[in-house]
């Protein structure tokens, strides 16, 4: 692949290792341009005696040494580097801004902060690099739509559209309160898993044709279509001031945008973020006036819906702007919503300073792997198992073990980790990194090697696309959460397809058997 190779237009030939292509070549082109950022930044911080300054310069050495690697050996999903430019974000923007977190510690704590986040970036991409070696190409047959070897485009524009209505449908009638009724005749448990599968349904989709909407081969009523369905899923998943529910759609969009086009859809990220960052601003006013005390989102229905976002902006802007006669008081409000911005929503730092004080300071023992071993029957069908623990079970255990939460808390909000400070609670400095990186670097050496060459369109390429999903927004996860959230959508994608789909071998024309 030379630098400038540009993305093969998308057919029922294209592969998953195809669109790896266009991150490559992006990662090419970027990697000294960051890699001058990182170290400009890492210079200013030494400049003006950040206490953090050793830390973001040994996360950004990580990161580069992630992207390098990965550029000259990756052959399909690209879960590496979205990993190393996740931990990038959630662990060197605090640093960057100043964020308060870093008053908080010794410059010890926080140079050992950044440390484990280069040791997991090595181990990560170290154990990937080995897994690749082990872990050969699977071959091309993949489980495709009955019929794909005689379709063309116009098939899988046909195909997305389809899953975007049908998941905008279900969306619409579930906040008219019509579905009630059909679940109240099914078994407990039922509700979730027709919620996921529509999740992936509608992300897949979405995913499907902003990849055609990136390419220009949607008409312009299409794309009109498109991007109102888009807004309108958006208004009634966050209805409920839980923005992350709006995550796997916008994830979705920005993927296709980019794969498609082989440049990163700015436009469309500058638009997302304010919104979302605007919004984020008064979600938590909107939660203490409408959600129960154990949690519990309000059931709103699509007539309430404008009355609740104009609530919603209102609470946004007075956060930001005076308050006017019969306003809450600004200094009142902002003791209510301190801390409680984007930017906050992505810090992991504070997460991995946390335990590190807790374990160092505190002296309170590690968990030993205890978080981890809460998995397994967790992965059991709510359907067959009502009384099953709640998926956040090894988040509770943390934050009650370390003294962050007591367990009635947990009932109304849980306190976020991340994959790495939860390893550092279970086993500890150094350990914990080395264990979590190596099992996520061969996990994907795996996952890469085993897609490649699948389809994109297909059902390997739907469960390709949801795992990318579930990384993508994993940075405030554990692992219980993660893992049984994407098991679940993948079983829930492999159930509904079984019947659609079959085994399909396609060779682009010109190609070399391999």
């Amino acid at each position: 692949m030379t630098a400038t190779r540009q993305p093969r237009p998308l057919d029922r030939h294209t592969q998953i290792g195809d669109l790896a292509d266009s991150v490559r070549w992006m990662v090419k082109r970027a990697l000294i341009p960051v890699a001058v950022i990182l170290a400009a930044e890492t210079a200013l911080l030494f400049f003006t005696g950040s206490p953090g300054a050793t830390a973001f310069a040994l996360i950004a050495v990580g990161t580069l040494v992630v992207l390098g690697l990965w550029r000259a050996k990756g052959i399909g999903l690209p879960l590496v580097p979205l990993l190393a430019l996740q931990n990038l974000v959630v662990y060197g923007l605090p640093i960057v801004i100043g964020h308060e977190v870093l008053s908080l510690y010794p410059a010890n704590y926080i140079t050992q902060s950044g440390f484990e986040v280069l040791i997991f970036s090595c181990s990560l991409i170290g154990f990937w690099r080995l897994g690749m070696g082990i872990f050969h190409p699977a071959p091309s047959t993949s489980y495709a739509l009955r019929s794909f070897k005689q379709e063309g485009a116009g098939k899988l524009q046909r195909i997305g559209f389809g899953l975007i209505l049908g998941s905008s449908l279900y969306l619409l009638l579930d906040s008219l309160q019509l579905t009630s009724g059909v679940f109240g005749l099914l078994p407990e448990g039922s509700y979730s898993l027709v919620s996921t599968l529509i999740s992936a349904a509608g992300a897949c989709g979405f995913f499907l044709v902003a990849m055609f909407v990136g390419s220009r081969s949607v008409s312009a009523v299409g794309q009109f279509v498109f991007w109102a369905l888009l807004v309108g899923d958006c208004f009634i998943s966050a209805s409920g001031f839980l923005l992350s529910a709006t995550t796997a759609l916008v994830a979705s969009v920005m993927i296709g945008l980019f794969w498609s086009s082989g440049r990163m859809p700015w436009r469309y990220l500058v638009v997302v973020v304010s919104v979302l960052s605007f919004l984020n601003l008064g979600k938590f006013t909107m939660r203490e006036q409408y959600w129960t005390p154990e949690g519990d989102q309000p059931q709103v229905g699509l007539g309430e819906m404008p009355r609740h976002y104009a609530e919603w902006i209102q609470a946004s802007y007075e956060t930001i702007a005076p308050a006017g006669p019969g306003g809450i008081a600004r200094d009142d409000h902002e003791k209510r919503t301190k801390g409680q911005s984007l930017l906050e929503r992505v810090n992991n730092l504070q997460n991995l300073l946390f335990v590190i004080d807790a374990i160092d300071a505190g002296h309170i023992a590690p968990l030993r792997g205890a978080t981890y071993t809460l998995i397994p029957p967790l992965l059991m069908p709510r359907i067959l198992w009502p009384d099953k623990p709640r998926t956040h079970e090894g988040q509770i255990l943390l934050n009650i073990h370390f003294g962050r939460q007591e367990l009635d808390s947990t009932l109304q909000t849980y306190i976020a980790w991340g994959l790495l400070a939860e390893a550092y609670g279970n086993f500890g400095p150094v350990a914990g990194t080395l264990v979590l990186g190596a099992f996520l670097g061969l996990c994907f050496a795996w996952l890469e090697s085993f897609t490649a060459r699948k389809l994109l369109i297909s059902l390997e390429g739907f469960i390709a696309f949801t795992i990318l999903l579930g990384i993508m927004g994993s940075f405030e996860m554990v692992a219980s959460v993660l893992i049984t959230s994407v098991f679940q959508s993948v079983m829930v994608l492999i159930i509904a397809s079984v019947p659609f789909v079959e085994s399909t071998s396609l060779q682009r024309p010109g190609a070399k058997v391999t």
